[in-house]
């Protein structure tokens, strides 16, 4: 499936007029959709986007060309007048935060846990040090991590922040709760380098390991940690405690 260029009925018509909402992020709105092949997609409403649609196109065709296996895939967009959409493949299983927060949904293994860790760090590698035009991610967290069928990791809304004003994508970034995740260089206004991407993933591999939200945490998550670290009581108070604590490999923990 090459990359393509939708008209927006055909979006409208794939989405039952976009009924059924799989999520809301920073950028914009998350549709189920089938298109008329009969691939279940992805499609993102995109707000705040004040590109021309020929600058929109050489953005989004630059995107549409990075491929790897934990990253989400975009089959394509759609810019007419002022709708701005982007087609994805449809990642059955939802994000990360779902599996490390919601009690109602089934508990990830250890296993399953440093699976999502190594594979998330390479989708970021790859885009930090592979893709022919160098992509910062800028709003790393569990909720831009889908799980596949296998619960292998996928990375999505990388390189949206390109799209978007940048007072309008810092503004997002803040007011959508995700601030716990943010790197100080964010917050001081200072430059920003792929860092920034390494500190968000490091708080995510907090997350993963202790099963606590860093967005809702009531200190700071790092901080927390950090502190539980000195005192040398990781495995008692850090460590999730709906993990299996003998299904947990010491060595593999150490190294997130």
């Amino acid at each position: 499936m090459g990359f393509k260029k939708y008209s927006y009925a055909q979006l409208k018509k794939a989405t039952d007029n976009f009924k059924i909402k799989l999520g809301e992020g920073g950028f914009g709105s998350v549709y189920k959709g089938v298109l008329s092949d009969d691939k279940i997609v992805a499609v993102k409403r995109l707000e705040g986007v004040s590109q021309s649609e020929d600058q929109f196109w050489a953005e989004v065709s630059m995107i549409g060309r990075v491929h790897h296996m934990n990253l989400v895939t975009m089959y394509g967009f759609c810019a007419e007048g002022h709708h701005r959409l982007l087609v994805y493949e449809y990642v059955e299983n939802g994000s990360l935060d779902s599996y490390l927060f919601a009690e109602s949904h089934e508990i990830l293994g250890w296993k399953e846990r440093f699976g999502i860790a190594v594979g998330t760090a390479k989708g970021l590698a790859y885009l930090h040090e592979e893709c022919l035009e160098w992509i910062l991610h800028c709003d790393v967290k569990p909720q831009n991590i889908l799980l596949d069928h296998k619960l292998s990791p996928k990375v999505s809304d990388f390189g949206l922040a390109k799209l978007v004003d940048r007072d309008q994508a810092f503004s997002f970034s803040t007011i959508r709760g995700t601030r716990g995740y943010l790197a100080p260089e964010w917050v001081l206004n200072l430059p920003v380098t792929a860092k920034a991407d390494v500190y968000s993933f490091g708080v995510v591999l907090l997350e993963i390991v202790s099963g606590r939200n860093a967005s809702n945490q009531s200190g700071n998550l790092v901080q927390w940690v950090s502190v539980k670290m000195k005192e040398g009581r990781v495995a008692e108070e850090v460590v999730d405690p709906k993990l299996d604590a003998g299904s947990v490999d010491a060595e593999e923990m150490e190294r997130v």
